[in-house]
C-alpha cells in the first residue's frame, strides 16, 4: 500500500534553540525536556544538555552530550524531545512518552548538525507520529529513524517518516540522542534549525503556546505560575519524576498557586493544557 503525501514546510517550537529556560544548576531549551532534571539531582555537574554559541543561525545551538554520572559507573546519553522524559531512579531506566499535538501526517524532519563520535559512536534521530484512543491505547502511524555520523563543520541531515497505515495522527515527537545503542562518554552532537515538511498548509505551531512565568524556582513552600490573559478550561497538572499525576489545578485566572509543602524534595514536570491541548510545559524544583 502506498500513501502520498504532499510536502510543506514547517516549523518546530524553538526550532533554532535560542530561548533558553535557566533552573540554576542547569539549562533548557524552552519547549523541549532534557535529563538535566534528573542527572543533577544525583550529581549537580552531570548536564548533558547546554547552550552553546556555536550556531548555524540565530545565536544558540543545543549542545548535547553522552556523560557519566556515579562517578562512571553510568553512562546517560544526551537527550532532547518534545516529550515527557519519566526516570525510574530504582531501576535507574528512564521512558519518553507523549510529544506535541499535531493533527498532521508529518513526512521529515530536516536540520543542521555536527558531531564527533567516541569509538565509532553515532548521534540518533527518531520521529514519529501516533494516535491515542478512547481508552488511552497509541496507534502508531508512521516512525522514522537516522543515525549521524562525525562532522566537524555544520552538515544538513534529514529523517523520512515510514508510515504503517493511512490514520490520522493526534501527536509528533522527535528524540534526538548524542550516542546509539552503546554509550560512549564524550560523544558530542549539535543540532540547529530544525523543521518539518507535513501534507497541509503553512501553520505556526508557536501560535497557541503561551508565557508563563514560574517563580520562586527553586522553592519550598509554593509555586506560582502567572500569564498575561484569562481563558476557560486551562488547567494545570504536576507530574512527579516518574511520570505520575500529583496535583491539577484550575489555571482560568492571570495567576495560580501550588502548595509545595507536601511535596519531597525533588524536580517536578508540569503541563498547562486547554482541554487536550498542550499549552505551555516546563520543570520546577522543590528543596
Amino acid at each position: 500500500m502506498c500513501f502520498s503525501i504532499i510536502a510543506l514546510a514547517q516549523t518546530l517550537p524553538n526550532s533554532e534553540f535560542d530561548v533558553w529556560v535557566n533552573y540554576g544548576l542547569f539549562e533548557e531549551p524552552e519547549l523541549w525536556n532534557t535529563p538535566n532534571p534528573f542527572t543533577t539531582i544525583v550529581d549537580p555537574g552531570a548536564i548533558s544538555v547546554s547552550k552553546s554559541s556555536d550556531a548555524y543561525s540565530g545565536d544558540f545551538s543545543a549542545k548535547i552530550e553522552t556523560i557519566d554520572v556515579f562517578g562512571g559507573t553510568l553512562n546517560v546519553p544526551g537527550v532532547i524531545t518534545l516529550a515527557n522524559i519519566n526516570v525510574d531512579f530504582i531501576t535507574v531506566t528512564y521512558s519518553i512518552s507523549g510529544g506535541m499535538e499535531l493533527k498532521e501526517n508529518v513526512s521529515k524532519l530536516s536540520g543542521m548538525y555536527k558531531y564527533q563520535g567516541v569509538d565509532g559512536d553515532s548521534a540518533t534521530v527518531l520521529i514519529y507520529n501516533f494516535k491515542r484512543d478512547n481508552q488511552d491505547e497509541i496507534d502508531t502511524i508512521g516512525f522514522g529513524t537516522s543515525y549521524l555520523h562525525d562532522a566537524n563543520s555544520w552538515t544538513p541531515f534529514t529523517v523520512n517518516m515510514q508510515y504503517i497505515n493511512s490514520h490520522v495522527p493526534d501527536t509528533f515527537n522527535v528524540i534526538i540522542l548524542s550516542s546509539a545503542l552503546d554509550l560512549h562518554p564524550g560523544s558530542t552532537l549539535h543540532v540547529d534549525s530544525l523543521t518539518i515538511e507535513t501534507n497541509t498548509g503553512i501553520i505556526n505551531l508557536d501560535h497557541d503556546l503561551i508565557k508563563v512565568k514560574v517563580f520562586p524556582n527553586p522553592s519550598s513552600d509554593f509555586v506560582q505560575f502567572e500569564t498575561t490573559d484569562i481563558e476557560k478550561e486551562r488547567r494545570i497538572n504536576v507530574y512527579d519524576i516518574s511520570g505520575k499525576l500529583i496535583n491539577t489545578r484550575d489555571f482560568s485566572e492571570r495567576i495560580t498557586k501550588i502548595s509545595m509543602k507536601e511535596f519531597p524534595s525533588g524536580v517536578y514536570t508540569y503541563q498547562i493544557n486547554k482541554k487536550n491541548k498542550l499549552l505551555k510545559r516546563g520543570s520546577f524544583i522543590k528543596n
